[in-house]
């Protein structure tokens, strides 16, 4: 079996920790956002070589249809990211953000460090076509702004939802990953405030 290369062993232990953690493997784009790749295409190029070398193999026709077939090297913990579960967001009509700090979740840190990053308990159904579930974690990093069509924990007039953030002129368009749900658009009259990016996705099973 050939050997991966540094960049294709850090992609590799992301998928099999992402895995563990979450009980399901990333998404193309969730592996693009992880490491800061301008175009999932870069992913998709590190995941076709991990193929051919014989780590994984993936299923065609699924957005998480990556099957580990052997870790590049045995995974071992000895540390965790903790990081704060402030409250809950709403993936549905907007609710009333909460700041209050619940508890602290322990995290693999080859998914997410703890500098700058917080959890919130999800409710609502409008982003399940994202892999966003009622009840899940959405782990989120601390940031003012985040890039068009990114999916962001926003404050919108007091009122705190997660939604796939983007602009048209001086209009705000939050759109939801369920065909039941319309897009909230707000003008410049409107306050809004990007809490922050989210990363990542644990679920309690």
């Amino acid at each position: 079996m050939n050997k991966l290369t540094g960049a294709q062993k850090r992609v590799l232990a992301y998928i099999v920790a992402r895995r563990r953690a979450t009980g399901m493997p990333p998404t193309v784009r969730e592996i693009a956002a992880h490491f800061g790749y301008k175009s999932p295409n870069n992913a998709r190029q590190h995941l076709r070589l991990i193929e051919q070398k014989g780590y994984i193999r993936r299923l065609s026709g699924k957005a998480r249809g990556i099957e580990v077939l052997t870790a590049a090297e045995p995974v071992r913990r000895e540390r965790w990211a903790e990081v704060p579960l402030v409250g809950r967001i709403a993936a549905g009509a907007p609710l009333e953000a909460i700041e209050n700090r619940e508890s602290t979740l322990r995290l693999d840190p080859d998914l997410f460090s703890a500098d700058g990053v917080f959890a919130l308990r999800v409710k609502g159904d409008s982003m399940k076509d994202a892999g966003i579930l009622d009840g899940d974690l959405a782990i989120i990093r601390r940031q003012p702004s985040v890039e068009q069509g990114e999916i962001a924990a926003v404050i919108v007039d007091g009122e705190a939802t997660l939604k796939r953030f983007s602009r048209a002129g001086n209009r705000v368009v939050l759109r939801a990953e369920n065909p039941a749900y319309a897009d909230m658009a707000f003008g410049a009259d409107t306050q809004i405030e990007i809490v922050g990016r989210l990363i990542g996705v644990v679920r309690k099973c």
